[in-house]
This record gives C-alpha cells, structure tokens and sequence, in this order.
C-alpha cells in the first residue's frame, strides 16, 4: 500500500513537470516574458518569488500535517508550533548567510537587505537556523527532535522544488551559455558581465527542482520505512546537498573559494553532517 501511494506521488510529480514545462515553454524560448510581480494593488505588491515560496511552504505543510506528522503522533497544534519556528529561523537564517556571501551588493545600500522579495535566499542558511529554531522548540516541548526532523525533511524538499521557481521568474541563478533543447532564454538585461552576446543559459533552477522531487520519493519511501528516527533528516541533507553540488558546476553568478563554489564548499560539509548523523543514529 505505502509503494503504490509513493508510486502515485511519483506519477503525478511526473505529470506536473511535463505539464509545467509546457506551460513555460514560451518563456522558455523567449517568446514571452514574465513580470517579476505578479499583482500590483498600489498599496501593496505581490511577487512571483514571493509568491511561489509562499506555494511551497503550504505545500510542504500540507504533506507534512496531512499525512506525515500523524504517523510519528506529533499533534496539529504541536506541528504548527514547529513549523512557525521553524519558518521564523529558516527566514532569517536564509538572508542572513545570502547578505554575509553577497555583502558587497548591500554595503552601500544597507535597506536592501530587507527586501526579500527582490531575491536573494541562501538555503543553507534557511536550513541551518530553521533546524536550530526547529531544536530549540522541541528542547522546550520534549518532543523528540529526531521524529519532528523526519516529518520535515519530505516537506522541506517539496517547498524548495517549488520554490525554485522563483529564480525563473526573477532570471537569476542560472548557468553558463547552452544550446540543449531546454535552454533558457534571459534577458539582457539580467545577463552578467562577459555574456551579453548569450541569449540562453542552463535553467539550473529546473536542475535543482526536478532533482529535488525524485529526491522526495526516496524521502518517502525510507519515511515509511519506519527508520530508526533521524535516518529520512540524515538523507535529505546528503541527497539535497548532493544535488546542489552538482548543479553549482553549471552556475555563473556563484561565490567561488579555491576550486569550488562556497555553496558547494557547504554542501560538502553538510553531506559529511549526513554521514555523521547516520552513524550516531545507527548506533543511538
């Protein structure tokens, strides 16, 4: 029974990146362009990237309360407690590290960092201070940290594939010049310095986001494998950080320390944090 529900989760993540890269394809091609904002009511501005982390947070929270949190007996009001926690540390934390990385752009404009909705998120930021903000609500609790990580990690993912999205909207975060079918047209405009004469880049956001969703179904199916508690957090970190590895050798616009990006400087010090968790789990 878990199979087949895992397996019908799969087709219809399937189906929904077929049915969404048609819908983009004009974009894609640069036929069409897409506003950054997504509604204007004068008196307040809604974002595309706002507006998508938005989807992708209520998406993680519905898979997560409906179906997850239940199976580890954490309580409706106990998981909305975690998840407010966990969003309060993951917002902060996600502009916090993206401001420090990226100090030279708001040195001289120190308002900016407080608008979020311009871009401009670290997911190992938003990661670390959410699991922190996650810790300390369970110390208080004494809830086990181990199971409520477990519950998050499949909604966690979710959101990101979502959310990536927004650097699609935003033309940010993309790779090096490509021919390949699914290349994505960007505006010159939003072209770096040294490519102004590319028209079409590789969508790493659709890397991340397609990788992100078959990393969900593996979630899921150790999920309900009724691990030892710590195990699904334990893979999200190595496979997630994994793929941000990878997707970092196509991105022009990254940080580098030495050979490698700092992104993928962290995902290998969070890959090795997996390995760790894994072997104290295995041994608790």
């Amino acid at each position: 029974m878990v199979k087949s529900g895992i397996l019908i989760k799969l087709a219809l993540g399937v189906a929904f990146i077929i049915g969404l890269g048609t819908l983009l394809s004009p974009y894609f091609t640069g036929e069409k362009t897409l506003s950054p904002v997504l509604a204007d009511f004068g008196w307040a501005t809604i974002h595309w990237y706002g507006f998508l982390l938005v989807v992708g947070i209520g998406a993680g929270y519905f898979l997560a309360a409906r179906y997850l949190a239940p199976n580890r007996g954490i309580s409706s009001e106990h998981f909305l407690n975690i998840v407010i926690w966990a969003l309060i540390g993951g917002l902060i934390g996600a502009r916090l590290v993206f401001v420090v990385l990226k100090w030279p752009l708001y040195a001289d404009n120190l308002s900016e960092i407080f608008l979020i909705t311009h871009g401009g998120l670290s997911i190992h930021g938003a990661v670390l201070f959410g699991a922190l903000g996650v810790w300390l609500y369970t110390r208080l609790t004494r809830l086990s940290f181990w199971n409520v990580a477990d519950v998050l990690a499949p909604a966690i993912i979710l959101g990101q594939a979502i959310g990536r999205f927004g650097n699609f909207v935003n033309q940010e975060a993309f790779g090096g010049p490509t021919d390949l079918p699914w290349k994505m047209f960007v505006a010159p405009e939003s072209r770096p310095s040294g490519f102004f004469e590319s028209m079409y880049f590789h969508p790493t956001f659709l890397y991340e986001a397609a990788l992100a969703l078959a990393a969900l179904v593996v979630l899921l199916y150790l999920f309900y494998r009724h691990l030892r508690p710590g195990y699904v957090m334990a893979w999200y970190l190595i496979l997630y950080s994994s793929l941000r590895f990878l997707a970092e050798f196509f991105r022009i616009d990254s940080s580098k320390w030495g050979v490698l990006t700092i992104a993928q400087w962290a995902s290998l010090a969070i890959i090795v944090l997996g390995i760790y968790i894994l072997y104290r789990r295995q041994r608790a």
